[in-house]
């Protein structure tokens, strides 16, 4: 396929139709709401599963296909804008699910960065950094899968336990969902690109193709520092991201009945995180175990690169992670003992004079966000409905803060609206008069007449 180089230009449209299956930034619009509304293990196969053909799609295409010139630099570019924006519209919601779904549109992004970097690096003959990026790539979609999906169990366990998705109706449920609790933070800490979990192995191995491009000649190295600081602060804002859903949904006091009520799932559910996380652990502490399947999923995109060397760096990280793992376990088991056994008394914490605190004191989903969001207002466009507080003693005050999806709500719906328009016009011409049919044939071929001679002048 590649002896054709006229078949180029059908990789923009395999970008675009694959590019609205993996859920790419701005191909994104049916992502949210299909992920927040479904069944919670459905939402789990459509984000660790099915958005992902969308890029299987794009890897074998580009191996299939000539590539047009600048479609790695396409694909890079809509990679960095979907991994910021998408946890800039995560920062932004209120139910966890749809928050969730919106991080699947960063790690799809993610996943592009490699791609796209990847793409470059074949087009300019560069053969080390590109297969870097693409390792991280392609590794990147195994573990978005696994935690992925442990983070919509997590999520299904809330539900199923409260009845709501609503964050700011959680809060507390640590104490009756000690598993739950836990498994979530796990998927937290893996999908925040943080070491020692399977997430930060495919990041990194994206990084250390990033950082071998800026030691090249060229737009490549220009390229790639930008792209490496801007996904430093995807990961950074990522880590917000579910500091805050951890805080506000497992953490505090209990903000609705549904939360006081809460009750662990069975053990089915656990059974099925807790495979999930034990996979995100093992691929954290043993990366180099799996680099053969990354190989040999490479050589089917590049013959050429059957039998790659592994990464020095990756052995090197699996003995840090190995070390690290066992001292936050050993911190963990002497904080434990200190707070079991060390006679540690409870008390209210500093409440700024309030003997009573409730739960209204307690940061809600929008507050612990909200400065971070208005960086991104001019994209995320948040709707605020206020009821500012009057008087010395007010009776009472209101303030929600809704994040619509902007470009469904403010670009796809006004032109939909237009063309629905433009369609009940025409639908008024078809009113079933023969003369008036006949005089539309006639002003078509008078204006096919001026047409032909108008050219034939020419």
């Amino acid at each position: 396929m590649h002896d054709h180089p006229e078949l180029a230009p059908l990789f923009w449209l395999a970008l675009f139709g694959f590019g609205v299956k993996a859920g790419l930034f701005p191909l994104h619009i049916w992502l949210p709401s299909a992920h927040a509304n479904a069944p919670s293990h459905v939402s789990a196969i459509l984000s660790g599963v099915t958005i992902k053909m969308g890029i299987y799609g794009l890897v074998r295409f580009s191996g299939w296909l000539p590539l047009p010139d600048g479609a790695g630099w396409v694909v890079a570019a809509l990679g960095v804008t979907s991994a910021v924006l998408g946890v800039a519209f995560a920062l932004g919601q209120h139910d966890l699910k749809r928050l969730l779904a919106y991080h699947s549109v960063e790690n799809i992004g993610i996943i592009l960065i490699g791609l796209g970097f990847a793409l470059v690096a074949v087009q300019q003959g560069n053969s080390t950094w590109r297969r870097l990026a693409l390792a991280g790539a392609l590794l990147h979609v195994w573990n978005h899968g696994l935690f992925k999906a442990l983070l919509f169990f997590g999520a299904g366990s809330v539900l199923h336990a409260t009845g709501t998705r609503e964050m700011s109706q959680l809060g507390g449920l640590w104490r009756a969902m000690p598993w739950t609790t836990g498994l979530f933070a796990l998927g937290a800490v893996a999908i925040s690109g943080l070491p020692p979990l399977n997430g930060f192995v495919s990041e990194w191995l994206v990084y250390l193709g990033l950082f071998d491009a800026t030691l090249s000649h060229g737009p490549s190295a220009w390229a790639a520092i930008p792209s490496a600081i801007l996904l430093g602060v995807t990961g950074a804002l990522a880590l917000a991201c579910f500091a805050k859903v951890c805080g506000v949904v497992f953490l505090g006091a209990p903000r609705s009945p549904a939360a006081v009520h809460a009750h662990e799932c069975g053990p089915a559910m656990r059974g099925a995180m807790l495979v999930l996380g034990a996979a995100c652990v093992v691929i954290g502490l043993a990366p180099v175990v799996f680099w053969p399947a990354v190989v040999r999923a490479m050589a089917v995109w590049n013959p050429a690169w059957a039998g790659a060397e592994t990464p020095v760096a990756l052995s090197a990280l699996g003995m840090f992670h190995v070390v690290l793992a066992v001292l936050a376990l050993a911190l963990t088991g002497w904080l434990w003992r200190r707070v079991r056994h060390g006679g540690l008394t409870r008390a209210l914490t500093w409440d700024c004079g309030y003997a009573l605190p409730t739960a209204r004191m307690q940061y809600t989903a929008g507050s612990f966000a909200g400065i971070i969001t208005e960086w991104f207002a001019w994209i995320l466009r948040p709707e605020r409905h206020q009821q500012l507080p009057e008087n010395y003693f007010p009776a009472q005050a209101r303030h929600v803060e809704h994040t619509p999806e902007t470009v469904l709500e403010k670009i796809v719906e006004p032109a939909a609206l237009l063309v629905m328009r433009v369609t009940a016009v025409a639908r008024s011409l078809q009113h079933g008069r023969v003369q008036a049919y006949l005089l539309y044939l006639l002003i078509g071929v008078a204006a096919l007449s001026i047409l032909i001679l108008l050219g034939g002048d020419q």
